[in-house]
């Protein structure tokens, strides 16, 4: 599994199986920012608020979809992109960025090409309190990713990153589920990210 250059690579050790002693064992090695995971403030602020910290009511329920797939694909989001979607962003929205970024992954740009947030993109989720923002890209931005992250969870905003098939979603409200590791006092932890289209019975 590709991992963003640096990171710890992602292994799979089978330590029992059923020939030797009965049943199957695996040891997994993941770091806290491979694939789809969760970023929180202590991963880039002198902050205690870990993976463990974050409320289940930042994780599921409603969120915006907004749609950027027509922009050219590593064009920068911007706050005017995101003022064509003011009226849809409220306070303390959740909100899906569908940039179709997703079904890049595992081709080599799909680490450095990326459409990045600019800071003045950062700052307009910030005003509006977003509680979660999930971005298929797997980054913030590629060049100013820490002042990025720093405005975005320097207000306790969930920010899921590499977020996969947010390019298959049709709709513009899904109800969401994004369900982290409960890694207490990590900076991160990989996520089961579901999106609901449709009513729910």
């Amino acid at each position: 599994m590709p991992v963003f250059p640096g990171d710890p690579e992602v292994s799979f050790e089978q330590i029992h199986s059923i020939t030797e002693i009965g049943y199957n064992v695996t040891r997994v090695c993941i770091g806290t920012h491979s694939g789809t995971h969760i970023d929180v403030p202590r991963h880039c602020l002198d902050d205690e608020r870990g993976a463990d910290s974050v409320l289940l009511d930042a994780l599921v329920g409603w969120a915006e979809v907004l749609d950027l797939t027509d922009r050219p694909a590593t064009a920068e989001i911007t706050a005017t992109d995101l003022d064509v979607f003011a009226n849809r962003v409220e306070e303390c929205s959740r909100v899906l960025i569908k940039t179709g970024w997703s079904a890049r992954f595992g081709k080599d740009e799909f680490f450095t090409d990326f459409p990045g947030i600019t800071k003045d993109a950062a700052l307009w989720l910030a005003a509006r309190k977003v509680k979660l923002l999930g971005i298929e890209q797997p980054s913030v931005h590629a060049q100013h990713h820490l002042e990025v992250h720093k405005i975005l969870l320097s207000t306790g905003m969930v920010l899921v990153e590499s977020v996969a098939n947010l390019d298959k979603v049709t709709q513009d409200r899904v109800y969401l589920i994004a369900l982290p590791l409960r890694m207490v006092g990590l900076d991160g932890a990989p996520t089961r990210v579901i999106a609901v289209e449709g009513q729910l019975i």
